[in-house]
């Protein structure tokens, strides 16, 4: 192995660092917080909590498509490769799920805190997977930061292939601007989400560094 090479541990190896134990138990008290309150987050606080509708003059350059399937066959495929990726590499893995539940656990945070009216013309964007977490008939107004560029920046980030690593940052972009097209986001929520995740990412893969180590 050459000195610049990634190290890879097994999950035994892992779980002898107990900075690996606390983002375990991060993921499981992140993924109970998720998985049981935020329907309630978005039937009882956010759908009925006043926002600010935005002026946006980057919307206003598309009339609005319905882009839901290609930009939904982009990201799953983005997920699904990645996932066949990382499957062998348990630190990997478990960054992964770290950053994924940390950001969407800021995307609360920033949804509550900054809380924009959707886009009088927006066509609704509808996930074959997450919106079962949504009130019937879906939700317009998880708009700050966009969950599905987050999700995107983190396959970019996870990926070490660079040819791979291009064709991801390519999709990245094209379903920004699906995102921006179908007006389901308004352009501030697209530019601020990478920034986010990747300080998420690095952070985390900071804290778990020293278990490389041994």
């Amino acid at each position: 192995m050459k000195e610049n090479d990634p190290v890879i541990l097994t999950w035994g190896e892992l779980f002898k660092s107990w900075r690996a134990w606390c983002l375990i138990a991060f993921c499981l008290l992140a993924l109970s917080i998720i998985i049981f309150y935020l329907p309630s987050f978005y039937n009882d606080v956010i759908g009925p909590k006043h926002g600010i509708l935005i002026h946006d003059v980057v919307l206003n350059l598309f009339t609005p498509v319905n882009w839901s399937v290609p930009t939904f066959t982009i990201i799953y495929l983005s997920i699904l490769q990645t996932f066949f990726s990382i499957v062998r590499k348990p630190q990997e893995i478990l960054i992964a799920l770290s950053t994924y539940l940390a950001v969407n656990l800021l995307r609360m945070v920033a949804m509550y805190a900054l809380t924009f009216e959707p886009p009088a013309d927006t066509i609704l964007l509808v996930d074959p997977v997450t919106s079962h977490f949504y009130p019937s008939g879906g939700f317009a107004k998880d708009l700050f930061f966009s969950g599905h560029i987050s999700t995107m920046t983190l396959m970019i980030l996870l990926e070490k292939n660079r040819v791979l690593r291009i064709v991801k940052i390519c999709g990245a972009v094209v379903v920004a601007l699906f995102l921006v097209w179908q007006h389901v986001h308004y352009s501030l929520d697209i530019l601020v989400a990478p920034f986010v995740t990747i300080g998420v990412y690095t952070s985390i893969r900071f804290f778990l560094k020293p278990a490389f180590r041994g």
